[in-house]
């Protein structure tokens, strides 16, 4: 990026900017008092801020210069680390003369004018931070060809002028810009942990500027900041002539597919809702927040230990510990969970053959870990599917080939070639992991005869099902589809249920549904759900059993039945499902005549999402420009395929928003894509130069 300073051509602001400028300003004056430095609010003040239009920034230099001495110089954008550093020696402060675009006005990659100006001039008319200021440039100013040095003391900058905090009458209080200038920022400084200034802490405490602070370090007044320079070039020598002090360790490779290839479709979708917090999000099937009733839940803790106190004739005190105690394995509510099995799903298992797990992640984990041999077995997945068998089995380099899909779900002929076509190979096809119901990420659904027609496959070529029944219950048909477990005839299906979906994902409780016999390879019959207890228990020794009271009361108090519980849930994602659809085809599908000929959808009877295809293709760029230019947040459909395919399909999840966010969302999206197909030019953000530190 340039660093040539410019000049501000004010007249070239849009009233757009001046409003954005504006508002940002009421909000800036709205913050609560009580967590800003009072060092800064004085600031502040004196500069006289204009709130209705954004500065002049040679006006308010004159006024900056009469007050201290120090002067500003209009650029555009960041500057190089050793010319920022001699302009703060001269006592030149820059300023870039841009300023954020309304669909950024919570979150800007980029510098801008208002974070600039209010969230470091304030503290340049305090004689004791601007003496702390310029001594730290002169030292700065030394390193700043090495790499290393540069890091550090970016991170000194970064938790003192960006993000520092000032203890004022006992009470933590921000006086660093990036701090002030984010109403996020400001409440997350009374949540997480605030630890005395410490150098040594710093210079081990890297920092990511696109996520709010896990720590803060505080000061007792700017004269410590100062004097804390003392020691400054000290420390930092030390860690120079110390190359493993920085705690990273070299030469020492990490598991090899957890490289750049790996699919961390959630990572990077959490960090895009981060950043763009006002987006309307399509991207994460959470279930809606409105009905967890978590209060409610954790009441049923007390009617779990009356059961099992009524049960066994123990004292209530003895059951707790007990349950506070490792306890099994395989679970301390199977018998419940047995008798919910057979009301919902018409599953008949005995509690012998349940393994209570940590959600259903932890089940694929088992399973796979259980039954198959990396080198010899090989897994088959739907493709597009879950990324939850798919990427574990990465991780630890377990085979997998995908079978296609379509609105009917596996395809069968498929499956039956890609079985056929492994096995002759030399090795064997020994899972196979399916989603029935309205799939994620497609919403399709498998018909019975369909699913009865994969269990022959099963017995024919003698692989096991894992089944992931997530979505069965979230039917809005009158009647909801039998499982594939409740129809297993040849004793091939592994249930996977979970109570994320139908009560609360914080639960974190998941079962495994497993009565098969196994012979092993010494000619031994052994129970499957055994084996897997025996991996489950190198793992997570056993599931909470704080968490399975909770669920075993939830269970008790509800006769052993979610069916009346989840109904209203049930409807009210209907009501969304039924909004998605009403919205698309009124903001995009009455224009298929004009720009938007090749967008279809499908309309799934359950689940929590929409599959989207597209006349163009879609990518992580594309999801940052839908998301800071237009306001809405996708999720593109490759994330979820084995290797290539959904290059031009998205997915859309829609049961965590509200009726009004569906509505403007989709508005939102109709836009992105109109834009898109009448080819106007990308506005998404770019990548910072690598040579360019942002103090």
């Amino acid at each position: 990026m340039s660093s040539t300073m410019i000049c501000q051509n004010y007249d070239s602001y849009l009233d757009e900017d001046h409003r954005t400028w504006a508002y940002l300003m009421i909000r800036q004056e709205g913050l609560d008092a009580k967590s800003i430095s009072e060092e800064y609010l004085a600031g502040y003040t004196q500069l006289a801020l204009d709130k209705a239009k954004i500065v002049k920034i040679e006006e308010l230099s004159r006024r900056l210069e009469s007050i201290s001495g120090w002067t500003l110089v209009p650029v555009n954008g960041l500057i190089p680390t050793k010319e920022f550093f001699y302009m703060l020696i001269n006592k030149r402060y820059p300023v870039t003369i841009s300023i954020r675009r309304p669909s950024e006005i919570d979150f800007s990659e980029q510098p801008d004018i208002f974070h600039d100006v209010c969230g470091h001039l304030p503290l340049l008319v305090n004689e004791k931070f601007t003496k702390f200021l310029s001594a730290y440039s002169l030292i700065a100013l030394k390193y700043v060809n090495n790499d290393r040095a540069v890091d550090l003391l970016g991170r000194f900058y970064w938790y003192t002028y960006e993000m520092g905090v000032l203890r004022e009458n006992g009470k933590f209080k921000a006086y660093g810009g990036a701090v002030i200038t984010s109403a996020e920022e400001v409440l997350n400084l009374s949540r997480v942990e605030v630890q005395p200034f410490d150098l040594v802490h710093i210079f081990k405490t890297p920092y990511n500027p696109y996520k709010l602070q896990e720590k803060y370090f505080f000061i007792n007044s700017f004269d410590e900041l100062f004097e804390s320079l003392g020691l400054l070039e000290e420390r930092l020598i030390e860690y120079l002539l110390m190359p493993d002090d920085d705690l990273i360790l070299r030469n020492y490779s990490l598991n090899n597919n957890l490289g750049k290839e790996f699919n961390n479709v959630i990572g990077f979708l959490n960090d895009i809702q981060f950043k763009f917090p006002n987006a309307i999000s399509f991207a994460a099937g959470q279930p809606d927040e409105h009905f967890f009733n978590v209060t409610h839940h954790m009441s049923k803790f007390d009617e779990y230990i009356r059961h099992m106190s009524a049960k066994t004739m123990e004292s209530r005190s003895d059951i707790i510990n007990k349950v506070g105690q490792y306890n099994k394995t395989k679970g301390i509510v199977n018998d419940i969970l047995a008798e919910y099995l057979k009301k919902d799903e018409n599953i008949g298992v005995d509690p012998g053959d349940i393994l209570v797990t940590v959600g259903a992640q932890e089940a694929f984990s088992v399973i796979v870990s259980t039954i198959c041999n990396v080198e010899d077995d090989v897994i088959l997945v739907e493709d597009p599917s879950y990324i939850g068998v798919s990427s574990f089995s990465r991780i630890f380099n377990f085979k997998l080939e995908g079978v296609h899909t379509d609105e009917e779900g596996l395809d069968l002929n498929d499956v039956r070639d890609k079985i056929i076509r492994v096995n002759r190979s030399g090795k064997k096809v020994k899972l196979l992991y399916v989603i029935p119901d309205y799939q994620n990420p497609s919403g399709s659904c498998m018909p019975i005869g369909n699913r009865l027609k994969l269990l022959e496959l099963a017995r024919k070529y003698n692989f096991l099902i894992i089944e992931d029944s997530v979505y069965n219950g979230f039917s809005y048909a009158q009647k909801k589809n039998p499982t594939l477990k409740s129809l297993d005839r040849y004793n091939r299906v592994i249930y996977v249920g979970s109570f994320s979906k139908s009560l609360f994902p914080g639960l974190r409780i998941g079962l495994i549904a497993a009565e098969q016999k196994i012979e092993n390879v010494n000619g031994e019959t052994v129970s499957l759900i055994d084996e897997m207890a025996k991996v489950k228990a190198q793992i997570t020794n056993n599931t909470s059993t704080i968490s399975q009271a909770i669920l075993g009361g939830t269970l008790l108090n509800l006769e052993n039945s979610l069916q009346d519980w989840c109904r209203p849930k049930i409807e009210s994602y209907k009501a969304k499902r039924n909004k998605m659809i009403a919205c698309l085809n009124q903001h995009i599908k009455m224009h298929a005549h004009q720009w938007a000929q090749g967008i279809v959808w499908n309309e799934p009877d359950g689940g929590f999402f929409i599959k989207m295809t597209l006349p163009f293709e879609v990518n992580d760029r594309s999801v940052i420009e839908a998301a800071s230019t237009f306001g809405v947040i996708f999720c593109p459909m490759r994330y979820f395929y084995l290797r290539k395919g959904g290059e031009k399909e998205i997915r859309l999840a829609f049961s965590n928003l509200s009726i009004n966010q569906i509505e403007l969302g989709i508005e939102q999206l109709a836009k992105y894509l109109k834009a898109q197909l009448q080819g106007k030019k990308s506005h998404a953000p770019e990548r910072m130069e690598e040579d360019i530190v942002n103090f």
